[in-house]
């Protein structure tokens, strides 16, 4: 699994006198808007270690949106990751069209996804989403909750406070389909869900 560390929230000092002090400023930078890079899937992981050595700055951020499923392994179920959005790089950045250009002299084929010609972000209302859903480790956790007759009833996890969602259950495999959207395309999701007990 290739390091997904948070970006680096502050810069080096300004020394008026001579070069930069090497301290932190107290000062934060301004986060930057999430932008997705798409490459092959399964090469996500390599992708991203390549990138993070010969691409990112120090307040950029790259990773994949994990999900946290339960699998049965030898008849015990057992949590694992699994991509959220196969074959999608998210990538953090004040700076796109740099970033797109350092990207491009390392690699031809990749570049931040467009509409039309203009480099995009996701919108600001999917990075709310994707931010809550993920939190600082963007991976999202496995909820659980319970059933009482037709109403689903989340107690803990990130899918708590949004069972309005939830469009279809598979309680056999633990988990629940909800629909997202990506650059305003709707996509369907499936997410991590125990229902522990009916009522």
């Amino acid at each position: 699994m290739a390091e997904q560390g948070a970006p680096q929230k502050y810069v080096l000092c300004e020394n008026r006198n001579g070069p930069p002090t090497g301290e932190r400023c107290l000062k934060k930078l301004t986060p930057g808007r999430w932008y997705v890079v798409q490459t092959l899937k399964g090469q996500e992981e390599k992708t991203i270690a390549d990138i993070r050595r010969n691409v990112l700055e120090d307040d950029e951020d790259i990773f994949i949106m994990e999900n946290e499923k339960m699998f049965k392994h030898q008849g015990k179920w057992e949590p694992d990751r699994v991509n959220l959005f196969p074959g999608y790089i998210f990538v953090v950045t004040r700076r796109p069209e740099e970033f797109n250009q350092r990207l491009h002299r390392k690699h031809r084929t990749l570049k931040l996804m467009t509409v039309g010609e203009t480099i995009t972000a996701i919108r600001p209302e999917e990075e709310k989403l994707l931010k809550y859903l993920g939190g600082e480790d963007h991976v999202v956790r496995y909820s659980e909750g319970f059933r009482d007759g037709d109403r689903i009833v989340v107690e803990t996890g990130p899918l708590k406070g949004y069972e309005g969602e939830i469009k279809h259950l598979d309680r056999h495999n633990r988990q629940a389909q909800i629909t997202m959207t990506l650059f305003g395309v709707e996509t369907n999701v499936t997410l991590g869900l125990g229902i522990v007990r009916v009522i």
